[in-house]
C-alpha cells in the first residue's frame, strides 16, 4: 500500500474517531431538553408554598424599593432576591402587584437547567458516557425537577457548588488565573446564599483530607507527592485570589451593594442562630426528623394511597459508582497517567464529599425535604459514573444492551414519578415532597376576598384583618399583595373590625366580644392542618349573594 494511499485516509480516520464524541454531545442536547420539557411547563400550576411566598415577598420589596438589608434571623443569604431581578425586568414586569409567581420560579428553573449543563465541562473527569448518565437522572429526578420549580435557595445552592466542581476541576487541568477567580466568585456565591454552605466547605475540607489518606493508604503515595501531582509553588497565589474574590462576592451582595455595613458581619454572627435550629430549637421540634429520613424519603415512600416513590435506581447506581471508585488506583508518571491520576483524585474527592455531607445532613435533626439536594447531587454524579462503570466492564454486545434496557427502565421509572409529582400530585400530601404545603383551598380562600372587592365599593382598598398568635399566615402576604388595606396581627387588636377578616379558629369566642359589625363566618383551610374562620362583614355578603342572582 503506498503512502499516498494512508495519507488520504487518515482524514477519513480522523472523521470516524470524532463520531463518538458528535454522539455524546448529541445525547447531552437531548437529554437537556427532556429535562427543560420536564421543568419549564404549567410554573403557576401549584400553589404557593409559605417559604416561597416569604421569598417572593422579600424579592418585591428589593425589586419596588431597591433597598434590601440581610436578616439573620428570619432569611437565608441574598443571591436568590438579586439573581431574581433581571428576570422581573426582562420580562417587563411593571410592579410587584403585577408579577406573577412564574416569574419567580423561572428562576430555579434556570439554574436547574444550567447545574445539567454545568455536567458538560466535566466530561474529561467524569467521562462522556458518565456524564450523559448522569444528565439524565438529573433531567427526571423528582425531587431535583420538583424543587427546580420552587422559588427556594436549593436549586441555586447546588448549581453554585455544580460549578466551583467544574471550575476546579479545570483549574487542576489546566491552572490559569482565570478558574481560581471563577472557583473564588463560586465559594462567595455559595455563602451567599444559604447558611448550609458551612456544611457544603466542611465537608470538602474533611473530603479533600480523606483523599489524601487514602492515597497514601491504598497508593502508598506520600502526602506532599499527592499534593504536587495537582498544585505548585505558583498556585499560592492563585489560591489568595480566590479567597479574595469570595470575600468580594459575598460582600458585595451581604452589604446589599455597599449600602448596608453590617451585613457582612450577620452573615457570620448568623450561625450562631443556625446551629440553634439545626438542632431543633425555634422550631419547637416541628421540623425535626430521625437520622434516617433523607435515606428513606429517597428509597420508598407509599402513603396508604397514590403513587410509590423510590430514588432507588439512583441509589443503587450511585453504590455501584462509589465502588468503581474505590477500585481505581493510581500508576506509572507518564503525563497521560499523571492526567488519569488527576482524574481519580477528583472521583475519590466527589465520593468523599458526598458521604460526609449525607452523614451530616442525616444527623442534624432539623429536616426538609429540599435540604437533602447538596448531598443528593453527589449521589448523582455517582450514579452517572456507575452506570457508565458497569456498562464499560460488559464486554459483549448482548449483556451491555440489556443493561443499557435496565438502566433506561430505572429512568423511565423515575421520569414517570416526577411527572406525577409535579404535574398531578404537585400539592397533594402523598408526595413526599410536598411538605407544609397550602392545598388548592387556599386559592378559594383568595377568590372568596376577589368576589368580595369585585361587589365592595372599596374594590381593592377594601379592609382585611388577618390574626394569627403564631405568625403562620403565609403564604397570605404574596395572594394578597395587589390589596392596599391588609393589616397583620399576632393579637386581637382593640379595633378588630374590618370588611373582612381571617382568624384562627381557636380565637373564635375571644373575637367575638371584639367586633361591632355583624359578620358570616366561613371556614378556610390555609394548608392541611391549618384552619382560618373567615368573617366577611354580613352588609358585604349580603351584596355579594344577590350579584349572584340569590335571594
Amino acid at each position: 500500500m503506498s503512502t499516498d494511499s494512508l495519507q488520504d485516509r487518515s482524514p477519513r480516520t480522523r472523521r470516524v474517531a470524532a463520531w463518538p464524541a458528535l454522539a455524546t454531545a448529541l445525547c447531552f442536547l437531548a437529554v437537556l431538553c427532556l429535562a427543560a420539557g420536564m421543568r419549564i411547563p404549567d410554573l403557576t400550576l401549584r400553589p404557593v408554598h409559605g417559604d416561597e411566598a416569604n421569598q417572593a415577598v422579600k424579592t418585591g420589596q428589593l425589586f419596588e424599593t431597591g433597598k434590601y438589608r440581610y436578616d439573620p434571623h428570619e432569611h437565608h443569604g441574598p443571591s436568590l432576591y438579586y439573581l431574581t431581578l433581571p428576570v422581573l425586568y426582562s420580562c417587563g414586569v411593571p410592579s410587584f402587584e403585577a408579577s406573577s409567581i412564574a416569574h419567580f420560579r423561572a428562576v430555579p428553573v434556570i439554574f436547574g437547567l444550567l447545574l445539567i449543563a454545568l455536567l458538560w465541562p466535566l466530561r474529561n473527569s467524569l467521562g462522556g458516557a458518565a456524564t450523559v448518565w448522569t444528565a439524565l437522572l438529573m433531567a427526571v429526578s423528582t425531587p431535583l425537577v420538583f424543587y427546580s420549580r420552587y422559588y427556594v435557595q436549593e436549586m441555586l445552592l447546588v448549581c453554585f457548588v455544580q460549578a466551583a466542581f467544574v471550575s476546579g476541576w479545570l483549574y487542576l487541568h489546566r491552572p490559569r488565573l482565570l478558574w481560581a477567580l471563577a472557583f473564588g466568585c463560586c465559594l462567595g456565591l455559595i455563602h451567599a446564599t444559604k447558611e448550609t454552605s458551612i456544611v457544603i466547605v466542611f465537608s470538602a475540607c474533611l473530603a479533600g483530607a480523606a483523599v489524601l489518606l487514602l492515597g497514601r493508604l491504598r497508593d502508598k503515595t506520600p502526602f506532599h507527592t499527592q499534593l504536587e501531582s495537582v498544585l505548585n509553588r505558583r498556585m499560592a497565589g492563585h489560591f489568595t485570589a480566590a479567597l479574595l474574590m469570595a470575600g468580594f462576592v459575598s460582600i458585595t451582595l451581604f452589604s446589599s451593594l455597599y449600602t448596608h455595613a453590617r451585613g457582612p458581619l450577620d452573615s457570620l454572627l448568623t450561625y450562631t442562630g443556625y446551629f440553634a435550629r439545626a438542632e431543633g430549637a425555634g422550631s419547637a421540634g416541628l421540623h425535626d426528623k430521625p437520622w434516617y429520613y433523607y435515606l428513606l424519603l429517597l428509597s420508598y415512600v407509599y402513603r396508604q394511597a397514590g403513587p410509590r416513590w423510590t430514588e432507588a435506581p439512583v441509589l443503587l447506581a450511585g453504590c455501584l459508582g462509589a465502588v468503581a471508585v474505590l477500585v481505581m488506583k493510581r500508576s506509572g508518571e507518564t503525563p497521560r497517567e499523571r492526567e488519569a491520576a488527576v482524574q481519580i483524585l477528583f472521583r475519590r474527592f466527589l465520593l468523599f464529599y458526598t458521604l460526609f455531607m449525607l452523614v451530616i445532613y442525616s444527623l442534624i435533626p432539623y429536616k426538609t425535604p429540599w435540604n437533602l439536594l447538596p448531598f443528593y447531587h453527589g449521589v448523582l454524579l455517582l450514579a452517572g459514573l456507575g452506570i457508565a462503570g458497569v456498562l464499560r466492564a460488559a464486554r459483549y454486545t448482548l449483556p451491555r444492551a440489556m443493561l443499557v434496557a435496565l438502566a433506561l427502565a430505572g429512568v423511565a421509572l423515575i421520569a414517570r414519578q416526577s411527572y406525577l409529582g409535579n404535574f398531578t400530585y404537585f400539592a397533594d400530601a402523598r408526595n413526599p415532597y410536598v411538605y407544609a404545603h397550602p392545598s388548592r383551598a387556599v386559592e378559594r380562600l383568595v377568590e372568596r376576598v376577589a368576589d368580595i372587592a369585585a361587589i365592595a365599593e372599596t374594590g381593592r382598598d377594601l379592609h382585611i384583618n388577618i390574626i394569627r398568635p403564631d405568625g403562620d399566615y403565609w403564604p397570605l402576604p404574596w395572594y394578597l399583595r395587589a390589596y392596599t388595606r391588609v393589616g397583620w396581627w399576632h393579637k386581637i387588636p382593640d379595633h378588630a373590625d374590618a370588611d373582612i377578616l381571617f382568624a384562627a379558629p381557636e380565637l373564635y369566642e375571644s373575637l367575638k366580644v371584639h367586633l361591632n359589625d355583624q359578620y358570616l363566618v366561613e371556614f378556610h383551610a390555609l394548608r392541611p392542618g391549618v384552619l382560618l374562620h373567615a368573617y366577611i362583614r354580613q352588609d358585604l355578603w349580603d351584596v355579594f349573594i344577590k350579584s349572584r342572582g340569590g335571594g
